[in-house]
């Protein structure tokens, strides 16, 4: 099967375009040899074929998914979903509040230089497990790289943004990752900033980054501010986090 999926990922337009002639080749044949009586039954197999091409369309269509949008180790989205999510975000909610938080969990190198990368790895899959249950259904969840995540909040006004990162902290910092990494403490530094915060900075100063850009610049600088004392969420504004 897998060796199948491999093929099918490999070269699927001309698995598909070979398949598409033998039922063209097949219906000509049927109308040219085989007598009415027959036409019923091949066109049933015909049908069965489709459907079988499709079943492997869907295959191919979802591993394509997987690989360009999903991170392998969390199962949450990539850089590659973030970047699109937020573009979206950015175009229907001109009116309407949208935040940004950047996460980077904090001594993170010391967790994998003392217990190892797989004990890392346990622990960045159960954090993405603890951001997913305690998001809603509309934010997006995407790990960014590394030990870094990131959550893109529609309709969420700076208050409510800092509310849920506040909630998420305090049950990380207090969550019991297990005996992998001997029930070590694990807490992360954020940086939030809202759709108002990125249109006052274009309003009043010019960059060469595009918005999608400075948006993202903008919460990594209050995750770097956040950083310097670590296990905080900090609020961009512009002296504070310049």
């Amino acid at each position: 099967m897998a060796k199948t999926l491999n093929v099918l990922q490999n070269s699927p337009h001309t698995i598909l375009a070979v398949l598409g002639g033998c039922i063209g080749v097949l219906i000509c044949l049927m109308y040219t040899f085989l007598p009415t009586a027959l036409h019923l039954n091949l066109f049933v197999i015909i049908t069965v074929i489709l459907v079988v091409k499709g079943w492997f369309l869907g295959l191919i269509i979802r591993r394509l998914f997987i690989n360009g949008y999903r991170d392998t180790l969390t199962g949450l989205g990539n850089k590659n979903m973030f970047y699109n999510t937020l573009k979206n975000e950015m175009t229907r909610t001109r009116s309407k509040d949208l935040c940004l938080a950047m996460l980077d969990l904090d001594n993170f190198k010391q967790i994998n230089d003392t217990f190892g990368h797989i004990a890392g790895d346990t622990v960045l899959k159960k954090l993405a497990e603890i951001l997913k249950q305690n998001t809603r259904g509309t934010d997006s969840v995407v790990r960014w790289g590394g030990e870094e995540f990131a959550i893109v909040m529609p309709h969420t006004n700076m208050q409510g943004a800092y509310a849920l990162l506040e909630r998420i902290r305090i049950i990380i910092e207090s969550y019991d990752f297990g005996p992998q990494i001997n029930s070590r403490q694990i807490t992360f530094s954020s940086g939030v900033v809202s759709s108002i915060n990125l249109s006052k900075v274009m309003q009043t100063k010019t960059y060469e980054l595009n918005p999608l850009d400075l948006f993202v610049n903008l919460a990594d600088k209050a995750m770097y501010r956040a950083k310097a004392s670590k296990n905080t969420v900090v609020r961009w504004n512009e002296e504070y986090c310049a």
